[in-house]
């Protein structure tokens, strides 16, 4: 049985008490599959319907369309279109022009400006310059682009989403994301604000994805004892991974584990935190965040 336990204890100055986080290991004898919902006409191979609770019902990509020659996610193919069903009923849908595709397997549904409406986050290619995030959302009842982050500046860059949360504790949900994990991996943190995303935080060499996979999740939101919300990520290598927090202007490390071997899997949460994987020799681990 693998088990490891590693306890680091941060002093959070601002209110002068000391939290204690531990992030645990050890060996399960196999991981809970979340269900891939059913797919729709046209929809990308692979790719996953995101349900939602507010406006949107459901959003996926489709029009499958071999125009950026990547492959970053396992085959040629990525989406040139994105579909929105709304609470009501209707269905909307906004096509990239023939120079762009979503580079993306799953829309992400967060209500960025408190506004109880949903915002979709994708991953936007650019077949000159490469990958960047975009925020999509529904105005006089079509979907409009919201902010975006600069193009990566050249084809073949990707980055992967990792979540939303309110990292700065501001109360407003900001953006997480790694830019070029396969290539130094760096963590970018972003406030929302319309035209833009905003950069405030960065740190190099972590990773979540495996080149030519469509686990998108090796990274994970979290929400610490305080209440605020920290960052699960694995580090360049991914056989460690990192528990961390944005504080007085930079990012720290709260914990960390190593792993016998680099995590190929999403972290699939599991009550009450505590996250299921697997790792390239095979082995399925559950980690718990105490």
């Amino acid at each position: 049985m693998y088990r490891i336990v590693i306890l680091i204890v941060f002093w959070l100055g601002l209110t002068g008490t000391s939290i204690a986080h531990s992030l645990v290991v050890q060996e399960i004898d196999s991981i809970t599959r979340q269900s891939v919902p059913g797919e729709h006409p046209d929809q990308l191979p692979h790719s996953r319907v995101t349900q939602g609770s507010r406006d949107i019902a459901a959003a996926w990509l489709a029009g499958p369309t071999d125009r950026y020659a990547h492959g970053v996610l396992g085959d040629a193919l990525e989406a040139s279109r994105l579909v929105l069903r709304l609470r009501h009923g209707d269905t909307l849908t906004f096509e990239l022009p023939l120079t762009r595709v979503f580079e993306d397997l799953q829309p992400r549904l967060e209500d960025l400006d408190g506004d109880k409406k949903d915002e979709i986050l994708l991953v936007e290619s650019d077949v000159d310059l490469g990958a960047s995030l975009a925020v999509y959302g529904i105005t006089g009842g079509q979907i409009t682009l919201r902010a975006q982050t600069p193009f990566l500046g050249q084809p073949n860059r990707w980055l992967n989403p990792v979540g939303s949360g309110d990292f700065d504790g501001d109360g407003h949900l900001d953006v997480a994301t790694v830019i070029t994990p396969h290539i130094g991996g760096i963590l970018r943190l972003y406030r929302f604000s319309e035209p833009s995303l905003i950069q405030y935080a960065e740190l190099k060499g972590v990773s979540t994805h495996q080149i030519g996979s469509t686990e998108l999740g090796l990274g994970q939101v979290v929400t610490l004892q305080n209440g605020t919300d920290g960052l699960l990520l694995p580090d360049q290598s991914r056989r460690t991974l990192m528990l961390l927090r944005w504080s007085s202007g930079a990012m720290h490390e709260l914990a960390r584990v190593s792993l016998p071997s680099p995590v190929n899997s999403s972290l699939v949460p599991v009550p009450v935190n505590r996250w299921q994987f697997s790792t390239e020799d095979g082995r399925y681990l559950e980690l718990r965040l105490d």
